[in-house]
């Protein structure tokens, strides 16, 4: 009868049947799995004469019945049986997922938050700059001892009234950045952009020549700056431009809708 120990806890298992090479057994004592490795037969020892016969004042031992094999349902430590021909039932998840639309958003969201942000912050600052010309142009009239003279008021309600223009235009600015961040209004979003291209690159174009005609070749590097913080509106033109930025927009309207 072959024997099999286990690595784990040691214990021999017997089976009626040999196990073929290269097979799995399961230990019913620590359910450890390890290759079928048969130990070696163990020879016969020798049989003392008149074995078989109980000497007197002696019990005969009985020798133990063979382990009745159990079917292979049953069997603690049965063999696992691992074939390679076996094919393995893929799993494809491409029909799930096409039963629910991929959202929009995301992607739209993904292309728009970055020139959204350098719009608000143009707006920002065209803000704070209105703000600082309004308080240029008003502060001599109001702190002004004298009674002002006409010739002296007209420039400084000229700058007064483009402050005022120019603080209109950074706020539609902020709030078209803000709704092309958030995909709220595709209108906003454009009147935005045009207004930062309204109002920024006929300046960036003057302070551009005004550089290079004062400082040569070294206001280059100025003139570019500016013209790069000009076209702003540019760049997010040609953004809201794009087909999933326009798709986002109009999932995102539906949204708000229901």
């Amino acid at each position: 009868m072959p024997r099999y120990q286990c690595p784990e806890c040691e214990a021999v298992l017997r089976r009626a049947e040999a196990i073929p090479a290269g097979k799995k057994i399961r230990c019913p004592k620590c359910e450890a799995v390890f290759p079928a490795r048969a130990l070696p037969d163990e020879e016969p020892a020798a049989q003392p004469a008149g074995e078989g016969y109980a000497l007197a004042g002696q019990v005969k031992a009985v020798p133990k019945p063979a382990p009745v094999e159990e079917e292979e349902n049953s069997n603690p430590y049965a063999v696992i049986k691992e074939s390679e021909d076996e094919v393995k039932p893929e799993i494809h998840l491409g029909s799930l997922r096409d039963k629910f639309a991929k959202s929009k958003i995301g992607p739209a969201m993904y292309r728009t938050v970055v020139p959204s942000n350098w719009l608000l912050r143009l707006g920002l600052f065209s803000c704070a700059v209105a703000v600082f010309l309004f308080i240029y142009g008003i502060w001599p009239v109001i702190f002004c001892e004298a009674n002002p003279i006409r010739p002296f008021i007209r420039p400084r309600v000229d700058i007064m009234v483009g402050a005022v223009l120019m603080f209109t235009f950074g706020a539609i600015m902020c709030m078209g950045a803000a709704r092309m961040h958030d995909l709220t209004s595709y209108t906003w979003a454009i009147i935005g952009s045009v207004m930062a291209l309204l109002i920024y690159v006929p300046r960036a174009i003057m302070i551009a020549i005004s550089m290079l005609i004062m400082f040569g070749p070294l206001g280059l590097l100025v003139a570019a700056l500016v013209c790069a913080l000009a076209f702003v509106g540019l760049w997010c033109l040609i953004v809201l431009m794009n087909k999933e930025v326009r798709e986002g927009f109009k999932e995102r309207a539906e949204e708000l809708t229901y």
